[in-house]
């Protein structure tokens, strides 16, 4: 098979020899420290949620740090599994097992210079996988980076987030305070502006979600969604709820668990939604077909999957009529007929 690397492939493969380095080099099989790395967005360290616990279950008695993005933290702070979470990598600490997730030229330099007994990543994994066919859902993905670790035909588990009791109370005094009964979660959000669905959509589909199910409507998202939102909700008129303020991403999964429905473009609290089981609509654009859909069987998608899929999502072949723009509104309420039961 021809390969033509990019920059990342390019990683993987170095990151690859790096790991068949150390495993060749290694002076012990003892494990008692184990140093996680996920530079990642919010929807990717979802999807990796479980490979802490199979960790665990495989070196119960390990001390397991996490290094990661500080915004992303309130996912894995209560998660029993993980001892530490840092924000950068340990300065001159060694570990018996390095697990890269997702990682960069750092990580790799910090492996070599802080050789452990053995390291795994997931660079290995994707060229394998690339060679075999093509690349797996993200949660598969992060589950063959430690299998080799794990005892034989261990099954893979599903990702979980760990959400506290304050973010539990907090949640529920807000569905206390503004009465939600019945209530769907909308999130119009996305970190590239080609996975965004028109305004004007989302407005639409709030008025048929009023009109057809009496469902209140909860705009949630960042502060920065808040031009967005206070559009969309001129754009229908509608008497609509916003959080975007004083809602930690805790909040929102304790929020969006009570939610009768959620609908939203390919984000990160799209997967939140999916991981707690929230039936669920994700509208996507240029993402890559199957490997970031949400999980779960109450989580439905629309997507066109044009030639140009996937692309690098900044750079659009077809600005006139981008791919999210091909989702009508009509395939969105179908879907939400499908999880509520009517329709077919």
């Amino acid at each position: 098979m021809r390969f033509n690397f990019n920059k990342e492939q390019f990683y993987f493969l170095v990151s690859a020899l790096v790991s068949r380095f150390i495993h060749f080099i290694k002076l012990s099989k003892s494990v008692n420290s184990i140093l996680v790395i996920k530079w990642d967005e919010i929807g990717d360290m979802v999807y990796a949620l479980h490979v802490f616990n199979h960790l665990k279950i495989q070196y119960p008695d390990a001390k397991i740090t996490l290094v990661c993005k500080e915004f992303v933290t309130p996912l894995v702070q209560h998660n029993s599994a993980i001892d530490y979470i840092r924000h950068e990598l340990p300065k001159n600490e060694k570990f018996d097992l390095i697990v890269e997730l997702r990682g960069n030229w750092d990580t790799l330099r910090y492996a070599l210079f802080n050789l452990p007994n053995r390291r795994v990543d997931r660079g290995t994994v994707r060229l394998a996988n690339k060679l075999k066919g093509g690349q797996k859902h993200e949660t598969i993905t992060n589950f063959e980076i430690v299998e080799p670790l794990l005892a034989i035909g261990t099954h893979n588990l599903i990702p979980h987030i760990t959400i506290d009791e304050n973010s539990e109370k907090y949640a529920q005094a807000f569905i206390a305070q503004h009465q939600l009964n019945k209530f769907a979660v909308f999130h119009c959000g996305a970190r590239r502006i080609l996975r965004q669905w028109p305004l004007e959509n989302f407005a639409k589909l709030a008025i048929f979600l009023k009109e057809n199910y009496d469902f209140k409507i909860v705009f949630a998202g960042t502060m920065e969604d808040e031009q967005a939102i206070n559009e969309i909700i001129s754009l229908g008129k509608l008497d609509a709820i916003v959080c975007t303020k004083n809602f930690s991403l805790l909040h929102f999964a304790s929020l969006v668990k009570n939610a009768s429905l959620f609908i939203g473009n390919e984000s990160g609290p799209l997967h939140i939604a999916a991981t707690v089981n929230t039936p669920l609509v994700g509208i996507y654009g240029p993402g890559v077909k199957d490997i970031f859909y949400p999980i779960g069987k109450q989580s439905l998608v629309v997507h066109h999957v044009l030639d140009c899929n996937p692309c690098d999502q900044i750079h659009c072949v077809r600005p006139e009529n981008p791919c999210i723009n091909l989702v009508t509104l009509f395939e969105v309420e179908t879907k939400i007929e499908q999880l509520l039961g009517i329709g077919c």
